[in-house]
This record gives structure tokens, sequence and C-alpha cells, in this order.
């Protein structure tokens, strides 16, 4: 009888566990690829710093390319969240935007800040 009466004590841990897996998997399926698309966008960055030296790369150029990569990657950087400029013997890029993420319940909102300096050659 004391086997009979414990019968079904762990689906209640078990029910909690599957909410709890089912909000990371929720949460994930949100987050990640828009982690994936600011670390590419900050890869195409310091690639457009680093080819800044070159004749046809200038802050212009370099400002509409990363603003084609990022609406692309559709990551809300507008003009004025994007600074290009060069100080003789370097080439700096400083973004400063605003992700929002709207999670279940909350919404959560990511201040991305990048800057990458690379050296003119």
């Amino acid at each position: 009888m004391h086997i009979a009466s414990q019968r079904g004590a762990g689906n209640l841990g078990c029910l909690v566990g599957l909410l709890v897996l089912a909000l990371v998997v929720v949460v994930a399926v949100k987050v990640v690829p828009v982690k994936v698309a600011v670390a590419e966008l900050k890869e195409f960055c310091e690639k457009q710093a680093e080819s800044a030296s070159l004749p046809r790369n200038s802050n212009e150029a370099i400002t509409n390319a990363i603003l084609a990569k990022a609406k692309a990657l559709n990551l809300p950087l507008k003009a004025e969240d994007l600074r290009v400029w060069r100080d003789g013997t370097n080439v700096h890029v400083e973004l400063k935007y605003r992700v929002v993420i709207a999670l279940p319940f909350y919404t959560y909102n990511w201040d991305v800040q990048e800057k990458i300096e690379r050296v003119l050659f």
C-alpha cells in the first residue's frame, strides 16, 4: 500500500521542468539570431576598417556599406548611430544603437556599443 500512495509523485516536477525547458527554448529562438547578427555586423565593420586605406574606401563609402549590411541583417542601425572618421594614422568606426528583443512577458532593450580602430597603411 505504501508504494501505491506514492504513484505519480514525480509528475509536478516533470511538468515544471518541461515549462522551464520551453521557456529557455523560446528565449533562445528570440535572442540567438540577434546576437549572431550583431556579431556579424561587428566583424563586417572590422573588415571595412581594415580596408579603409584602399582608394575606393572613403568614410562615406564605409558608412554606406555598414548601413546596408545592418539593413540586410535587420538591425536598427541608423546613420546618426554610426560614426566613421580618420585621424591621420588610424580609422575609427563607432556604433551606438539599441536592439529591442520582444520576449514573452518582457521586452529587453539591448544597447550595443562598438568602437573599432585600425591603422591606416
